[in-house]
């Protein structure tokens, strides 16, 4: 048997299955969460945020639409358009925040291998840290659009969509974020960091 589709999910969960929206949070709470991740830069921030978008996906669930316009409404866009105005009214009240590579998270964070060479492991969390900081960097449109393009996987249409822009300005914010983040990272690169 198949799974349900998104839109299956959300008729049943207007029909009063609390389990179909769990089965939504289920398939979407990883990317929900790294979206907020990397618009606010902080742990903590992002898993209040990721809830809070959950919350306020399953309060507006009605307003959802599987037609839109000409072509289909996705639902992982209208949900992503939820994160992405959420995270950016975070970041009105608090910009983003990077954390030191010396901070306990950092230090924490375990080694993917543990065949892994503690000097490999350390290098791979340094150039995390790197990339992170310099995504932080970023405008915020400019960092939004890259994290649902590149790290979330939409098309640049989605991306347009979760925005709320013409999918030229998304390509627009994400040419200037890979050639700010070219130059942030430019250092690191050359020493054949990256």
């Amino acid at each position: 048997m198949q799974p349900d589709t998104d839109d299956r999910l959300v008729q049943k969960a207007l029909a009063g299955d609390l389990g179909a929206f769990g089965e939504i949070v289920n398939r979407y709470r990883t990317r929900i969460y790294n979206l907020a991740y990397r618009m606010l830069g902080d742990r903590e921030r992002a898993e209040d945020a990721a809830q809070d978008v959950f919350i306020r996906a399953h309060d507006a669930l009605e307003t959802y639409r599987p037609q839109g316009g000409r072509r289909p409404h996705r639902f992982a866009s209208w949900l992503f358009t939820i994160a992405s105005h959420r995270c950016i009214d975070l970041l009105r009240g608090r910009p983003f925040a990077s954390a030191s590579i010396d901070s306990p998270t950092w230090r924490a964070m375990p080694a993917e291998s543990h065949n892994a060479a503690p000097d490999a492991a350390y290098h791979r969390i340094e150039m995390q840290e790197r990339v992170h900081t310099a995504i932080g960097r970023l405008p915020d449109a400019q960092r939004l659009a890259i994290a649902l393009v590149h790290l979330q996987g939409l098309s640049y249409e989605e991306a347009a969509e979760a925005m709320s822009q013409p999918v030229g300005t998304v390509k627009s914010h994400i040419h200037r974020g890979r050639a700010r983040l070219k130059k942030l990272l430019g250092p690191y690169m050359q020493e054949g960091a990256l």
